[in-house]
This record gives structure tokens, C-alpha cells and sequence, in this order.
């Protein structure tokens, strides 16, 4: 039986991979040149790179000409302001190192044809989440069909194509986030301080992770994490007094810390959390188009039943390796979310909005589709699972094909 099962299960994973990689290729074609979140001052950080011979920018250094012409001509203008300067410098620099190679590879093509094809190329590395999904979700429910499930579920999601479909740090990131989820499940790791010292090279808020490792007692892991990142971290603190080097940080890296915890009480959390939640189901690219608010509802109503019933699990099951495996995932999530709270306070201060990014947790993708998993796994019972994880999966094709062909397509025919 296991024989049979084995292959069945390699070529159903393999399927769900390709439609994430064709999925891919429709969004990096369907939206315009910029209209990716941030998407020129990402590539400004790759072609700096090329143009200054490997160099790490600053913030307040010029984008090229070519990128200059190219943003003033986009089919669809918005965030960006004169002077263009390179505000993604605060990024660590692993991902735009990764791309700078096949950058300098197709530095012949037209900037269009570069940008679409560094696109795909950023697809292709968020892609690794389909198969780390997999070995996580077995790790966890010990269930081919219910991991392949959730691979399925992460594969039509919209806004994570939105938010992989471009030139962007975000792809990367969530590929080795979904390899630190993995690792964190299991109980040999000993890739967990190269996989999470990467992590560090990629997005500062890989520095949620440290507390999980720190409670575990992986001193050595996280001991070859900072050797391997904390030069970053260092070089951030001497320039800017920041950690993160993050933009809003570092604007607000003056003010005390009784000024920030008091405005954590001026922002406005509910709309705060309302902002988390549809820029997280789906917000459409820069221009944050939106679908119709009861959609964004019946999404909510799903989530908040799920929190209740893996809350429900933790409190009532008797303590195992499923309880505390669950746990360390909404761990993560609790992590996350105090960072991303921590953000939002530093937007307030510095912008006087009360706005959180939800599409940051998709850096979490892989614990996010385990807890829905699991909220199904719950509701549904182990033998109705998989047809409540079906109704789930076509809850968000619908949202996607609607998003594509209703939203974006219309307004970018116009």
C-alpha cells in the first residue's frame, strides 16, 4: 500500500508545484512594470549592485537614469516622488545578491524584459515553499494527503502571488521561512542556524525567530546564525542606532521609549487590524486595489473560527508532540505579530496612520496554511478533512480568479 501511495503522492505534489510556477508566470505577465510593492526601489538595489561593482547602496543614493525614465513612463504612477532614491538599502542584501547574477546575465534585454524575467526568477525561489510545505504539514499531521492539501491550499492563494510576483526580498524570505518552519518541527536540525543566519540576511524580521531558538536552547544554532548575519545587524546599529535599519525605526529611533509606548495607545488598533487583514487576503498591488468588503468578511469568519479551534485543541488535548508542535506555530504568529505592532507604532509616529502590512506574514505561509489546516482538521473530524480543506482551496480560487479577471485585468486593459 505505502509503495503505491509513494509515487501517487510525488506526481500530486509535483502538479500543485507547476500550477504554483503557471500561476506565477499569469501575475508576473498580468501586472505592469512597477506595480509591484516597491517593486523599482527593489530593483535599484540589484542594478546598484551591477553598476557599482558589488558596493551596498545607502538610502540616500540616486537610482539610475534608466530606472529614472522607466518609473516616469510607467503605464500606472503612484508612490514615487522626486527625487528617486534608493529607500530599500535598508534591506539586507542576501536576496538582492542572489539576483544580481542573472541581472548581469540578461543586462542586454530592455528593462522591461529584465524586470519580468527577475520576476519569474523570484517565483521560482518563493516556489521552494510548495515542497517545504510538504515535509512541514507531514511532520505535523503525518498525512500525505492532508500535506499535499495544504500545498494546495498555499498554491492558490492570491495575495502571496501578488506579493512573489515581483522584483522583491519577500520571495526569498518566505522560501527559507518555510525551511525554518520545517526544521523547527522536527527534532534533528542541524541546519537551523544556516537556515535562520540566511534568514537574517534577508528580512530584519527573521529577528522574531531568535526567542523560539533561545527557549529551545539552540545556542549553538543561534550562535551560527549571528556569525553568519550579525555583521548586518552591527553595521545597521553604528550608522543608523537601529537594529533593523529599517526606515520608520530609524526616523523614530530619537523618541523614548515611554513617547512610543504612548503612542501605541493613540493608533487606532481596529483599524490597524482591519488594514492587517485585507492587505493579507488580498490587496491589489500598489495601487491597493480592493475586492468587495463581504468577501473580506467570509475570510475573517474562517479565520477567527480557526483561532478558536487550535486554541480549543491546545486547551483541551493532553500534552503531545501535535500540541507542541501547535504551539511553536502560533508562537511564530504571536511573534510576528508583536513586530508587525511594533511597525505599525513607528508608522503612526512617523506618518500619523494607523497601518499594518499583512502581507508580511506571508513569510509565516507555511505555519498559517498548518493552524487552517489544523482548524479544519478540528471542525471537520480526520475522515471529512480533506472535503472541509477542498471547500477552503476553492474559497480562495474563487477570490483569485474573481481578483484577476474582474479587478486587476479590468483596470489594467484601461
Amino acid at each position: 500500500m505505502l509503495s503505491s501511495t509513494m509515487p501517487r503522492c510525488r506526481w500530486a505534489l509535483r502538479i500543485i508545484w507547476l500550477a504554483f510556477l503557471l500561476r506565477g508566470g499569469f501575475y508576473c505577465q498580468l501586472i505592469p512594470l512597477w506595480e509591484g510593492y516597491d517593486e523599482w526601489g527593489h530593483y535599484a538595489f540589484v542594478e546598484h549592485l551591477r553598476l557599482h561593482h558589488g558596493s551596498l547602496p545607502r538610502t540616500s543614493d540616486g537610482v539610475s537614469e534608466e530606472i529614472h525614465q522607466s518609473v516616469e513612463s510607467a503605464f500606472i504612477k503612484h508612490e514615487a516622488a522626486e527625487p528617486l532614491k534608493l529607500f530599500e538599502a535598508q534591506q539586507p542584501p542576501l536576496y538582492y545578491w542572489v539576483l544580481s547574477v542573472p541581472n548581469r546575465i540578461w543586462i542586454g534585454a530592455p528593462i522591461s524584459t529584465r524586470v519580468r524575467r527577475l520576476r519569474m526568477f523570484s517565483i521560482l525561489i518563493a516556489s521552494l515553499a510548495i515542497p517545504f510545505a510538504y515535509l512541514a504539514a507531514f511532520e505535523l499531521f503525518y498525512s500525505r494527503r492532508i500535506a499535499l492539501s495544504v500545498c494546495a491550499l498555499i498554491a492558490v492563494m492570491p495575495e502571496l502571488m501578488i506579493d512573489v510576483a515581483r522584483i522583491g526580498n519577500e520571495s526569498l524570505a518566505i522560501a527559507i521561512a518555510s525551511w525554518l518552519i520545517w526544521l523547527l518541527l522536527r527534532k534533528q536540525a542541524p541546519a537551523l542556524g544556516l537556515a535562520l543566519g540566511l534568514g537574517l540576511l534577508t528580512k530584519a524580521y527573521f529577528l522574531a525567530f531568535i526567542p523560539i531558538l533561545i527557549l529551545r536552547r539552540r545556542f549553538y544554532s543561534l550562535a551560527f546564525a549571528l556569525g553568519i548575519s550579525g555583521w548586518w545587524y552591527w553595521r545597521n546599529f553604528r550608522s543608523t542606532g537601529t537594529l533593523t535599519g529599517e526606515i520608520m525605526d530609524v526616523a523614530a529611533r530619537h523618541l523614548s521609549w515611554s513617547t512610543k509606548l504612548a503612542a501605541f495607545g493613540k493608533v487606532h488598533w481596529l483599524s490597524a487590524i482591519d488594514t492587517a487583514l485585507w492587505t493579507h487576503i488580498w490587496s491589489g498591488a500598489w495601487s491597493f486595489f480592493t475586492v468587495k468588503s463581504w468577501m473580506y468578511r467570509v475570510f475573517e469568519v474562517i479565520y477567527a473560527m480557526v483561532l478558536i479551534m487550535v486554541i480549543y485543541a491546545l486547551l483541551k488535548r493532553p500534552i503531545g508532540r501535535f500540541k507542541v508542535k501547535l504551539g511553536l506555530l502560533l508562537s511564530l504568529e504571536a511573534l510576528f505579530i508583536a513586530g508587525i505592532s511594533y511597525q505599525t507604532v513607528t508608522i503612526y509616529l512617523s506618518k500619523g496612520i494607523s497601518f499594518a502590512p499583512g502581507w508580511y506574514f506571508y513569510a509565516l505561509i507555511v505555519a498559517e496554511a498548518l493552524l487552517l489546516a489544523t482548524g479544519m482538521l478540528i471542525l471537520a473530524g480526520r475522515k471529512r478533512v480533506l472535503l472541509a480543506m477542498g471547500f477552503l482551496i476553492g474559497l480562495f480560487a474563487a477570490l483569485d480568479v474573481y481578483s484577476a479577471i474582474f479587478v486587476l485585468a479590468r483596470h489594467y486593459k484601461h
